[in-house]
């Protein structure tokens, strides 16, 4: 039978064979790679705290040159290019953000290629000329919308202002969002560069409508200590269970006893994109029919969804599910590492901001393999390099990620997996909110 979760999902098929800690005894087939995309995305959550869209951004140093010589060839082809980059995520309905001089915008060859819907905020000040007033014109009919860094000079029909920290960190972000509310209502206010989860809740709880910054546990004095829950512990427990081999009488108890859980694990069996022929009716029949290492995967994301309890948790879910799925793609296609094992390693990775515990106390229940808490605990061994880039990529952190990307291909190698891993993360969690 083919495997549950490639149905399901359409990606990589988890193996049936017993699994260890972390470990898959076979990879999955590799995916198709498709052309490379151009510069790196972070999340940007909603006021309603799902993943609403992304802010694409250059590196630091292809801006500086950019900035350095912007009436240039090659600053157009990647002012071009960073625009390509964010068709993708329009076109799935999601905002897409980027910041690029007025300069570059002005030209005719890149104010062509802005895509409907974009939001672009504009660095310096538009000169008078019919050129850009047509191509304003243009965006305006195609739904694209302007703005600016709060304080900077406001392209022409602006309608939201970028908020980021300065000396005074979040508070500038908070006391612009005050200001803002107050004196221009209508203004749709976005903030940037923030430094942690906690810090884009805060933004959010201000008035922010969209928000990005570093989707992961920040400055812990935000953060709002919890307990692990008693269904988090349960989840634990399971995973465990599969990873010493209990038997499927065994898993088959654990799991009725949690009838909730047993729902959603017969619907998802049952459901239309599994294709089974005959309905599964009993809990040890859906143990059979998805394996060992596919009931294994199918608990692990069920843990990262236990913490529902903050403002965000919905992005994070999809955050992590990204990560993860690019950990194991860029195993697969180098096979440095078991891809299984890898998808887990990036679910865990973010566990910590989930769940609002530290990482070291939500992992302590479960039974992982060593190099997995090394990367995970301590950011060392075999595996740490490919978290490390995964990390470095979605802070923007693109020269870190460039000289770790090296082993993969390069930086569009590593983008072009990423577009896929997101594409997935993104159909997971729809399929997941329709079944819950």
């Amino acid at each position: 039978m083919s495997g549950w979760w490639s149905k399901l999902f359409g990606g990589t098929k988890a193996p049936d064979a017993r699994p260890e800690p972390l470990h898959a005894p076979a990879a999955p087939p590799r995916a198709a790679v498709p052309a490379p995309s151009f510069g790196a995305r972070r999340p940007l959550v909603g006021a309603n705290g799902e993943l609403a869209g992304f802010e694409f951004r250059l590196a630091a140093s292809t801006q500086r040159r950019m900035q350095e010589a912007s009436d240039g060839p090659a600053a157009a082809a990647h002012a071009i290019a960073l625009l390509s980059a964010m068709r993708s995520t329009l076109a799935a309905g999601r905002h897409a953000l980027c910041e690029l001089p007025a300069s570059l915008l002005a030209r005719p060859a890149v104010a062509e290629q802005v895509p409907d819907g974009a939001w672009l905020a504009v660095t310096g000040a538009f000169e008078p000329g019919e050129s850009i007033a047509g191509a304003l014109t243009q965006w305006r009919t195609r739904g694209v919308k302007l703005g600016a860094a709060d304080g900077a000079p406001e392209p022409p029909g602006a309608s939201f202002v970028l908020l980021r920290p300065g000396a005074d960190g979040l508070n500038d972000v908070l006391n612009g969002c005050v200001r803002w509310q107050q004196t221009q209502p209508a203004r749709t206010r976005v903030a940037v560069d923030l430094p942690g989860v906690e810090a884009i809740e805060q933004a959010l709880e201000c008035g922010v409508a969209l928000a990005a910054g570093r989707v992961e546990s920040g400055d812990a004095a935000f953060a709002q200590r919890r307990t692990v829950q008693p269904a988090t512990q349960r989840l634990c427990q399971l995973l465990n269970d599969v990873v010493a081999d209990r038997d499927t009488a065994h898993l088959g108890a654990e799991l009725r006893a949690d009838l909730a859980l047993s729902y959603r694990l017969l619907r998802s069996v049952n459901s239309p994109a599994v294709g089974l022929s005959k309905p599964i009716e009993s809990i040890e029949q859906a143990v059979m029919v998805l394996g060992r290492g596919e009931l294994y995967r199918w608990l692990s994301v069920l843990l990262t969804a236990s913490g529902s309890g903050r403002k965000a948790s919905r992005a994070l879910q999809e955050v992590s599910l990204a990560r993860a799925r690019l950990l194991e793609l860029l195993a697969t296609a180098r096979g440095n590492a078991p891809p299984a094992a890898m998808f887990t390693v990036g679910l865990l990775s973010m566990l910590d901001a989930l769940l609002q515990v530290p990482l070291a106390e939500a992992l302590q229940p479960l039974q992982l393999a060593e190099p997995a808490r090394e990367a995970l605990l301590s950011h060392s061994g075999p595996w740490w390099p490919d978290l490390r880039l995964a990390m470095a990529i979605e802070r923007h952190e693109l020269e870190i990620g460039e000289a770790l990307a090296a082993p993969h291909g390069g930086l569009d190698a590593v983008f072009a997996l990423a577009e896929q891993a997101w594409a997935w993360s993104a159909e997971l969690s729809r399929v997941q909110a329709g079944s819950a």
